[in-house]
């Protein structure tokens, strides 16, 4: 099932995650009539004075706090240019090295997701530790009814790229029904018209990977067969 109907929380581990991997669908869900929100989990704390991680550093950010202030600007601006409502939870993510609670960050995630119809996890291929952990954190106490795994890219382009076809990665098949699959989305051109300007709202994170590899990862996403959403499991499945 890859249409999104009703309210619709896609929980995205870092600012951008969402957008990257499910901008077309978004867009697209939000112009049927559905209410989508984007909750960054790792989204950091804008007060921090700590000096700023690897990444954050290498971006051009002095210190976490200004890399939070930032990236929630830019996430801002790209859930408006697709229509979604975002949220943000002021965990660290693995370059600050500081262990998330799990209890606090599932708590807080569960509140906001409450009485969601649908709610999107990261799920393949889950090569980030920041996004298996949210994998995982979720998939081990969520009803798995309304979860849906999708794929992360830019993260999937090299596997997909090779010819792998998205399957269930090692570290969630513990937590997901055998049968579980991804099914590409459906989404018109104006919804990729959209997507791309919303990674284009992120400019201290395309500076990573340049316009031209921007360019190339949604033509080879749409040669691909585009965006992917897959079940966590049957409708009666649920975990402890």
């Amino acid at each position: 099932m890859n249409a999104l109907h009703g309210r619709v929380v896609v929980l995205s581990p870092h600012p951008d995650d969402a957008a990257f991997s499910l901008g077309a669908a978004i867009h697209r869900a939000v112009r049927s009539g559905a209410r989508v929100e984007v909750l960054t989990v790792l989204a950091g704390d804008p007060a921090s004075g700590a000096p700023a991680g690897g990444w954050d550093a290498r971006a051009g950010f002095r210190t976490a706090g200004e890399a939070a202030r930032v990236r929630r600007a830019e996430d801002d601006a790209a859930c408006a240019a697709l229509g979604a409502i975002p949220h943000w939870l002021p965990f660290s993510d693995a370059q600050y090295g500081r262990p998330v609670p799990h209890d606090e960050a599932y708590d807080a995630v569960a509140e906001i997701v409450a009485g969601a119809d649908r709610v999107l996890v990261p799920g393949f291929p889950l090569a980030n530790p920041d996004h298996a952990w949210l994998a995982r954190l979720v998939l081990s106490r969520a009803d798995l009814e309304r979860i849906g795994l999708y794929v992360e890219w830019p993260y999937a382009y090299a596997p997909l790229v090779e010819g792998d076809a998205p399957v269930i990665p090692a570290t969630i098949e513990d937590l997901v029904a055998p049968e579980a699959r991804f099914t590409r989305t459906t989404v018109g051109l104006r919804d990729g018209v959209a997507k791309w300007r919303a990674m284009r709202r992120y400019p201290s994170q395309v500076r990573h990977l340049g316009p031209v590899a921007t360019a190339r990862l949604l033509v080879a996403e749409h040669r691909l067969g585009g965006e992917m959403i897959g079940d966590a499991g049957p409708p009666t499945t649920v975990r402890a």
